[in-house]
């Protein structure tokens, strides 16, 4: 099959993947429950004629095809949705209340159910793996995964992200950090219970936990490059028992974001000694957790190439966007980098009518989407396989 017959045979198949996306959207599951998704995709790819795997990962799905014997290329695609009530009004909008896929997972799935309709087609010297994630936004699915040797055998991998910021029929290349790393920070403050109409005889640890917010984000200006971008959000605060009683004690859980890997490996030094140094000063204590969640995308070089000349080949020069800054989103793809050479690309959703973001109860990508999505990963597929041969015969 040439690229124009694989093409046309994606278009022929957009309606059925739509019909599949729109199902997928309507019924919804979070991360590490995608039980229904996961039986859906087995029996689909079975149907197809595909080697499916079931429970890689607690709830993941692994489908091989052809001579995996002689190395793996993958692509990961991942399937949870999240605890969002949906707003979008739509026909086929989240029968499941309070959870949607509003990160574009269900497109994801799509995607990856259309490249094994093609790839079962072709005649490729190596096998191709698919990699069908579960809970990949609490960033756990991937370490699961890899535990239950999802990566054995692969030799490169690829994978994909919408994108709102990007028109559909567009992608974007990202040499180098694709996303950042991320981390959860705790912190406990410490203070003394006292009358609140008498605030000197006890220590507030309201005021001191907002001396803490507010201080931390001052040094992180002051203290750390700023060509290195570091994000610190206190998402939840939690503190004090009544109205006229100084709360001893105020409970912070935040997360933090870093695109450079050096300085997030030091970051838990630099937080305990600043936050600890900030609630000193206010007569108090705290104990700081920091846990490290997920290291940052790092693309490949040499497999974004295979991206880029991949999607060139099939969108057209104008259509790829060389991305001139990361993401500091965080994106648990990143622990199958650390183990096998790999690269992600973004995928443009929006149309002439816009996009909401990501995570948005609004969000409503263009599912034209899918199309574009396949023709790149079946192309660069394609493109690795014959670049490996070659390096192979010589």
């Amino acid at each position: 099959m040439n690229r124009d017959q694989f093409c046309k045979k994606i278009d022929s198949l957009s309606d059925e993947l739509i019909n599949l996306r729109r199902h997928i959207h309507a019924h919804p599951e979070l991360s590490g429950l995608e039980n229904q998704t996961a039986i859906l995709i087995s029996g689909y790819l079975k149907n197809i004629g595909w080697n499916v795997t079931e429970s890689i990962g607690k709830t993941g799905v692994i489908a091989d095809f052809g001579p995996i014997e002689k190395g793996i290329i993958g692509l990961r695609v991942d399937m949870d949705a999240l605890p969002i009530f949906e707003e979008t009004n739509l026909s086929f909008s989240s029968k499941i209340d309070g959870v949607m896929h509003a990160c574009g997972h269900d497109l994801h799935i799509s995607i990856g159910l259309g490249v094994a309709n093609i790839i079962k087609d072709l005649k490729l010297n190596f096998g191709t793996r698919i990699i069908f994630q579960p809970a990949e936004e609490i960033a756990s699915g991937a370490k699961w995964m890899i535990k239950d040797g999802a990566a054995n055998g692969l030799k490169h991998i690829l994978g994909v992200h919408v994108y709102p910021d990007l028109l559909v029929g567009t992608i974007g290349i990202k040499e180098g950090s694709l996303t950042a790393a991320a981390g959860e920070l705790k912190v406990e403050i410490i203070g003394k219970s006292g009358h609140g109409a008498r605030p000197h005889e006890g220590v507030d640890a309201i005021w001191v936990a907002s001396k803490v917010i507010s201080g931390i984000q001052e040094l992180i200006t002051r203290q750390l490059d700023p060509l290195d971008p570091v994000v610190i959000t206190f998402g939840k605060i939690n503190g004090g028992n009544a109205f006229n009683v100084l709360a001893e004690k105020v409970n912070l859980v935040g997360t933090v974001r870093c695109t450079n890997i050096e300085l997030f490996k030091n970051i838990d030094t630099w937080l305990s000694k600043n936050i600890s140094s900030l609630a000193n000063s206010c007569g108090a204590n705290a104990k700081i957790i920091f846990k490290e969640i997920t290291p940052p995308v790092n693309n490949n070089s040499e497999l974004n190439r295979v991206l880029r000349d991949s999607a060139v080949k099939v969108l057209g020069q104008e259509n790829v966007i060389e991305l001139q800054k990361p993401s500091l989103g965080a994106e648990d793809f990143a622990e199958f980098l650390n183990k096998i050479p790999g690269a992600m690309f973004r995928l443009g959703v929006s149309n002439s009518n816009g996009c909401a973001p990501l995570h948005s109860s609004r969000f409503n990508p263009d599912e034209r989407a899918i199309g574009v999505g396949i023709k790149v990963i079946t192309e660069s597929i394609v493109k690795l396989n014959k670049e490996i041969q070659n390096k192979v015969d010589k």
